[in-house]
């Protein structure tokens, strides 16, 4: 199994297909194993990057090196492990942190920035009570983020086993490593992202209870080059819950990114 060592730590990373590289970056909920849908459509075309963040599934790691700037260098490692020079970015909840951060910091690496149902740092003022209550369990993922999935994707038994079945793998992590994530020494402020060039996709689930369509399109003006799309019967998963809808925005976003 392919690893690269970032900061002392293995990082566990899959590579597939040929073309333009695309980095997926995972959920709280979930590992590299969660972009199965995503591989699968994309990887004719594209070069598709999955992994696991440190501390999750076969990235075991010390909880407190968790942090959006070593999230950005575990990206940037697996990226030059691979030679890798651009690489679209699609950041999933946790994963907008590590994509957001790359964005800012290391730009000429970046071809694109899709942010799904994340904030990625970005202030959050009024946060939702789904949101604050996150992090404040040592629930291992299943329960908190289980019940941010859509009406339709609760209405799925097998469907919903299999994101747990996902999630399981996951055993070493728990919702409070991830306070690291808000401290006041990694926020992104509206100044940061006012030069972002590269084109941006903030992607929203329609009934996500942690970060609303309504927050994320208030960041959408603090980009050069920014849209929102929202993906209905999806919760805070949309590329799980409705793969098809966020798989055709992604591919639209990417072509015209390219045009």
């Amino acid at each position: 199994m392919p690893y690269v060592t970032s900061a002392g730590v293995e990082i566990y990373y899959e590579d597939q297909g040929t073309g333009e590289a695309i980095l997926f970056a995972h959920g709280a909920g979930g590992n590299a194993g969660i972009w199965f849908e995503q591989v699968a459509a994309f990887s004719d075309r594209y070069r598709c990057i999955t992994f696991d963040h440190r501390t999750f599934a076969r990235s075991p790691a010390d909880p407190a090196s968790i942090n959006p700037v070593q999230f950005r260098d575990d990206a940037l490692a697996i990226l030059d492990a691979l030679d890798v020079e651009q690489a679209h970015l699609v950041g999933q909840s946790m994963g907008g942190w590590t994509c957001l951060r790359l964005t800012l910091d290391c730009p000429d690496r970046v071809c694109s920035l899709t942010m799904s149902c994340t904030p990625g740092g970005l202030p959050n003022p009024t946060p939702t009570e789904s949101a604050r209550n996150l992090t404040r369990s040592d629930d291992r993922g299943t329960g908190g983020v289980m019940a941010t999935m859509s009406r339709a994707t609760a209405a799925r038994p097998a469907r919903m086993q299999l994101y747990q079945t996902i999630n399981a793998f996951n055993t070493a992590f728990s919702m409070t490593n991830l306070r690291t994530l808000t401290d006041p020494a990694y926020a992104v402020g509206r100044e940061d992202v006012a030069n972002v060039e590269k084109p941006v996709l903030f992607i929203s689930g329609a009934e996500d209870p942690l970060f609303p369509s309504t927050q994320l399109a208030g960041y959408v003006p603090w980009f050069v080059d920014a849209r929102l799309e929202i993906v209905a019967d999806a919760g805070h998963s949309p590329y799980f819950e409705q793969p098809e809808a966020f798989n055709a925005l992604l591919a639209d976003f990417l072509l015209r990114g390219n045009g």
